[in-house]
């Protein structure tokens, strides 16, 4: 006995894969579970719910792997499922392989272009800000000052005393209110006369904006009398 079975003429490619899985004795569950095919992409195929499915190209190979795990004609269901996907305006099958092109609207360029000029500016207000305040500090910062001679507590033998050290070239050394010279290695010598007794040098080195570095030593000029018989 022969089973006639006609041919169903339309698109609609879901009346036919029920079929072939009903004529198959397979269940929906059934099948999902062994090929490994989600239970919901199997009904959305059956049902022909075009709106669940986002990737053509994939549910294409699902058609493939469903009607082979059937035993249906391939090359049919393919045919009928592009046709489907012609009525319901879903795209081509030729056109859905290839990438999809990304329009990079002139906003997006706009908008990252403005991120950069941005980011540039900031950094260079960044460095310009840092570069500012260290001159700010070098300057206002004392200037080194070291101090050779006299040391403190020194006692002389004459109304003179010499005092020499070291500082920033760009600094001016003034030692109890005389100006010294300063060498262009930073060094300054300067010979000041002293009264009898306890004197206090006072040496002082600044930069022209800066604040000044001072340092103080005290001598003792104790040279006798001279006696009177």
């Amino acid at each position: 006995m022969f089973t006639h079975k006609s041919i169903n003429p339309s698109s609609h490619v879901g009346h036919d894969l029920r079929e072939l899985r009903e004529r198959s004795g397979w269940s929906r569950e059934a099948v999902a579970r062994e090929t490994k095919i989600h239970e919901s992409s199997i009904r959305a195929l059956e049902e022909e719910r075009w709106n669940e499915i986002l990737d053509p190209v994939y549910a294409e190979r699902l058609v493939r792997a469903y009607v082979k795990f059937l035993g249906g004609k391939e090359k049919y269901f393919v045919q009928k499922y592009r046709a489907c996907l012609r009525e319901h305006q879903l795209g081509s099958h030729s056109s859905e392989r290839s990438p999809r092109k990304r329009h990079i609207r002139a906003l997006d360029l706009a908008v990252l272009s403005r991120f950069v000029a941005i980011g540039g500016f900031l950094l260079f207000a960044l460095i310009l800000g840092g570069y500012v305040y260290f001159q700010v500090r070098t300057i206002r910062v004392p200037p080194p000052l070291f101090v050779e001679t006299p040391i403190d507590g020194a006692r002389l033998d004459e109304p003179i005393v010499r005092v020499q050290g070291k500082t920033s070239p760009e600094a001016t050394v003034v030692v109890n209110d005389r100006q010294a010279i300063v060498q262009t290695d930073g060094t300054f010598l300067i010979d000041i006369d002293i009264p009898r007794g306890t004197v206090i040098i006072t040496i002082s080195a600044k930069r022209r904006h800066g604040q000044a570095a001072t340092i103080s030593r005290r001598v003792i000029f104790d040279r006798p009398l001279p006696s009177f018989k």
